[in-house]
């Protein structure tokens, strides 16, 4: 009986604080005239906070589902606005996204601990693509730090080394989740390849970025063959 009390104290206050934060967030930017991008900063804080916080068991997907869900949102809300205050939100929010990982590591055998390990590796996915595209396009594309057009390769050849990271790591801890998050990272540096160095670099830069990838793909590719314990044949 007293288990269920505090349970019903812990969703009763955690809803009321929940609804007061909303408030709050609301009226300052109505009554302080705040730019309305603070509020993904307020966003990110409250997720910040929830990483320092021991929620019931219940409440496992709630902290990986606010960092996945304020990653995308930050990231779609910048690619829209180019507003520079959405960095420090995002900034918070990948800071966030790193500090759930302990979390994951201690894999989990039920249904729920499953789910939440799989939005705890892909919100990380989520705010690590985010994050170092608007600070990558605002600090080297917009003109604030000097652009240089080989420097257009680093973001994907950077998303292409951390999956392929994670590719390694994911089978070496044989957790399925973060080989997977790691293919997202390949998939998405090589979506950028083909789509958009290929279109905005020439000449040597382009035939060096083309190659560099390309090349790392096959060297992954053979060292996943090698590691791979061979099957033994049926007599």
């Amino acid at each position: 009986m007293t288990e269920m009390m505090a349970k019903w104290d812990v969703k009763v206050l955690g809803g009321l604080g929940g609804v007061l934060l909303a408030l709050a967030a609301v009226f300052l930017w109505r009554d302080l005239h705040m730019p309305v991008e603070a509020l993904l900063i307020l966003a990110a804080v409250a997720t910040l906070a929830l990483g320092f916080l021991a929620v019931p068991r219940g409440g496992l997907l709630i902290f990986p589902i606010a960092v996945l869900a304020t990653s995308v949102t930050g990231g779609l809300w910048y690619a829209a606005t180019k507003q520079p205050l959405l960095l420090v939100g995002l900034a918070l929010t990948f800071i966030a996204s790193v500090i759930m990982l302990p979390r994951s590591l201690r894999r989990g055998d039920t249904q729920l601990e499953r789910i939440r390990d799989v939005l705890v590796w892909f919100g990380l996915t989520a705010a690590t693509i985010a994050t170092s595209w608007t600070f990558y396009f605002h600090f080297l594309t917009l003109g604030v730090a000097e652009d240089h057009i080989a420097r257009r390769l680093v973001l994907t050849l950077g998303w292409l080394v951390i999956g392929v990271v994670l590719v390694f790591l994911g089978r070496k801890r044989g957790a399925p989740v973060i080989r997977d998050a790691g293919f997202c990272f390949v998939a998405i540096s090589v979506g950028k390849t083909l789509l958009y160095d290929t279109a905005h670099l020439d000449g040597s830069l382009r035939v060096a970025g083309l190659a560099a990838a390309g090349a790392l793909m096959l060297g992954t590719a053979w060292l996943s063959a090698r590691s791979t314990p061979a099957t033994p044949r049926s007599s």
